[in-house]
Formats: structure tokens, C-alpha cells, sequence
């Protein structure tokens, strides 16, 4: 079985405090780890279709800044280029800056500290902004009143503020919501529902993404889960940005090797759904077929079919509305089961442990019997069609259960990724 690496992170490494030509640095750790990123229930009460559809991201660890770059600390870097400062506050993120001056910035602030530094993927900053690990689901950056969190158009007065002075979000992040809007990394494409690992943005394109919503923005415009995009020369008043850095693991960590349980157990609303490990390239855990009970609880309402206690015939679209209703309930990123996932748990005989007491003897034979006429139909194939016949090749029996589209006609299972 594989194993999993978990460093164990002295707290003198949670944080870093970083001189910067006599101005301080605070970045703050955030472990890795996979969420829902995008249009998610808690983000989706207005009318923008941008940051759908919501997909599942996995994170490794990186650091990110605790507020927004202000003025003093970009003096303190780039002291020849001068920037507007409202009533003099050196303490207000800092504004009027393009992607390509954030670009010099963290070049320069590399030279200074010798750290790698470099703008957050918009992936790193929207987990960042929905507090990471400890997420809560709030619709703004540590809650979901936006004037307690965050400088915005009902409560600015039309201009930032010193950074820090609104609650910092669950992880200790200030200004994610509201004051200024951030520069991200990467460039602008529309999501897709692919699971994706330390995704960058798109490979080509003419527009750099920005996140969180400025002073000036509306309460709808400012949720998480907002996209905007500009071209990289743009340079106004709305927009500022915080530093990112990866670092790799410091020899100083103690390395633990820890074997990933064979059955967890998941509590979704009271009820208990279990899942079982599946060894693969990207390991997963894959749960039991889902019972009525459960449908019920979630959906409110009865599923269209039933075979014993286990829900059938749900269309896709309930079936994706099921997964992220329990994954807001479990407070995990579940998704639903896809055909592969399944027949690999199936070869394996990996979901049988939740029926160690069925005799599976006379599926094997018929299987074994069935793929034996399939490896048959391919050698002789060639042989049959030079004198016109067709030799029928049957089925894989794993996969005919797979045949509709809608996959309607087979038990609904989540997945669990680690």
C-alpha cells in the first residue's frame, strides 16, 4: 500500500517574519490540501457565470502574505518608483500598479531576501482567501457579513484602508475581501470540471486574472469566488496584490510515514457513510452505494428508484447537487464516483469490503468466460472480415453497467480523495 508523507511543521514555521530593508514581512503557512474551488453553494447567490463550474483542486504547501503589499514595504523595495499615496499613509495597500511591475517586485524582493517569491496561482489565493484547512464556507474572507471583514463600497467611504484593520479571515489573512482587488499569476481560462493538482491558469491568452473585490466593489462583486481579468500593462487605483513562496521541505521538519486508513467513515448530518481506500496513481477513497435515508436527508425529497435501501435513478445534475450538499455538511471535497473510479475499486475487489459475505464465484466465472471471447474476437477479427464475417465482440461485464449516459441505472457512490 502507498504511503503518505506528512511533515510535521515546527509553529517557528507557521510563520515567517521576513526584514525587508527594515519593513516587516509576514507570511503565513498554508498547508496543502484539496477544496471545491469555484461556484460552490455558499458563493453562488448572484448572476455571474465566470467562476463556474466548481471543481476540485488539490494544493501543495506554500506560503502567502498576510496583507496586501503596502506602500512602505514597496518603498522599501522599489524606491525610485514613486506611487500615489492617499493623505500620506505608508500603511494602505499599495495601487496604481501593473502584473509587470508586481513582476519586478518580487524579482527585486527575491534579490533582498533571497527567497523565492512570486504572486499567488489564483488557485493558491482563493484557497488562502476561504481559510485554507480551516474553512468555515463563509461567503467573504472570514465571514459572511463583508463590512466586518473587508473595505467595501457600503463601508470604504471610496478609498483603502491601512491593511489590517478589518478581522482577518480563519488562517489570519487580512483584506481578502475588499480594500484593494489582487493580481494573481496566472492567465485567464474558463474553469472546467476536471480535478486538477497545483493548477497554473491557461497556457496562452492575453489577460492576467485578478481576485477579491476593491472598496469600491458591491457587496455581490466581492465574494470569494469572483474572477476578473485585465491585461497585464493595466495600472489603477482598484488593484494592488500580496506575495506567495513556496518553499521546499526544510530538513528540519520530522518526516512521519503513515499508512492511510483502510475504511473512514464520514458523518453527514448524523449519518455515518463509509468509504474504503483505493491504491491508484492518485489514491482515492471510494464510499458505499448510497442508501434512500441518506437522498432523503440531503435532497428533501425521495430518490425515483430503489433497489432495497439504495437510492436509484437520479439524474447527473441531482447527482452533482447531492455531492456538494454533503460536502458542505461533512466539511470534506466529495465528488461523485466516476466510472473508472468505480470499475478500478471493482477490479481490485476493493468495494467488496463493505460485502465480505457475498459469493462472487459465479460473477468471476461469468467474467472470466466473457473476456475470454473478447481476447478470442480480436485475434480472429482479421482473419473472419477477409471472408466477410463479423465476429461479435461482447461486452466488458464491469463496464455495461456504465452504458447510459445520464448513468442513471446504477447505485450512486462518492469519492474522497486524500
Amino acid at each position: 500500500m502507498a504511503r503518505k508523507h506528512k511533515p510535521v511543521v515546527p509553529d517557528s514555521l507557521q510563520r515567517l517574519e521576513i526584514d525587508v530593508n527594515g519593513i516587516g514581512l509576514t507570511m503565513q503557512r498554508i498547508e496543502g490540501g484539496s477544496f471545491m474551488m469555484g461556484a460552490t453553494l455558499d458563493q453562488t447567490d448572484r448572476d455571474l457565470y465566470s467562476d463556474k463550474p466548481a471543481h476540485l483542486v488539490f494544493l501543495s504547501p506554500y506560503y502567502i502574505a498576510t496583507t496586501e503589499v503596502t506602500v512602505q514595504l514597496w518603498r522599501a523595495v522599489m524606491p525610485e518608483r514613486e506611487v500615489i499615496v492617499p493623505n500620506g499613509y505608508p500603511t494602505v495597500p499599495v495601487s496604481y500598479v501593473s502584473w509587470y511591475d508586481c513582476q519586478e517586485f518580487v524579482r527585486r524582493l527575491d534579490s533582498i531576501t533571497g527567497l523565492p517569491f512570486r504572486l499567488p496561482t489564483e488557485a493558491q489565493w482563493e484557497y488562502a482567501a476561504r481559510g485554507g484547512e480551516k474553512s468555515k464556507a463563509y461567503r467573504f474572507a472570514g465571514g459572511n457579513e463583508p463590512d466586518s471583514v473587508g473595505w467595501t463600497y457600503s463601508c470604504s467611504g471610496n478609498w483603502k484602508h491601512a491593511v489590517g484593520s478589518k478581522h482577518a479571515n480563519e488562517i489570519g489573512l487580512y483584506d481578502m475581501t475588499g480594500n484593494v482587488s489582487e493580481w494573481c499569476q496566472d492567465l485567464y481560462g474558463p474553469y472546467t470540471l476536471s480535478t486538477q493538482p497545483n493548477p497554473c491558469g491557461a497556457d496562452t491568452g492575453s489577460y492576467r486574472i485578478v481576485r477579491g473585490g476593491s472598496y469600491d466593489e458591491c457587496v455581490a462583486n466581492s465574494h470569494l469566488s469572483v474572477r476578473r481579468w485585465y491585461t497585464p500593462e493595466t495600472a489603477t487605483e482598484y488593484i494592488g496584490f500580496r506575495v506567495a513562496l513556496t518553499l521546499p521541505d526544510d530538513p528540519m521538519l520530522q518526516v512521519v510515514q503513515e499508512e492511510p486508513p483502510l475504511i473512514r467513515s464520514v458523518r453527514i448530518h448524523g449519518k455515518k457513510l463509509r468509504f474504503v481506500y483505493v491504491p491508484a496513481e492518485q489514491p482515492y477513497y471510494i464510499s458505499e452505494e448510497v442508501e434512500c435515508a441518506l437522498w432523503r436527508k440531503m435532497m428533501q425529497k425521495d430518490p425515483p428508484e430503489r433497489s432495497k435501501s439504495v437510492a436509484l435513478g437520479m439524474s447527473k445534475s441531482d447527482r452533482t447537487r447531492f455531492a456538494e450538499y454533503c460536502s458542505r455538511a461533512a466539511n470534506e471535497a466529495l465528488l461523485v464516483a466516476s466510472a473508472e473510479q468505480i470499475v478500478l475499486a471493482e477490479q481490485q475487489h476493493i468495494i467488496e469490503a463493505f460485502q465480505p459475505n457475498v459469493n462472487h464465484k459465479r460473477k468471476n466465472e461469468t467474467t472470466r468466460a466473457i473476456q475470454r471471447k473478447r481476447k478470442a474476437a480480436d485475434t480472429f477479427s482479421p482473419w473472419a472480415e477477409l471472408v466477410g464475417v463479423r465476429l461479435p465482440k461482447p461486452d466488458d461485464p464491469i463496464l455495461l453497467q456504465f452504458k447510459k449516459a445520464d448513468d442513471e441505472s446504477r447505485p450512486l457512490r462518492l469519492v474522497l480523495f486524500l
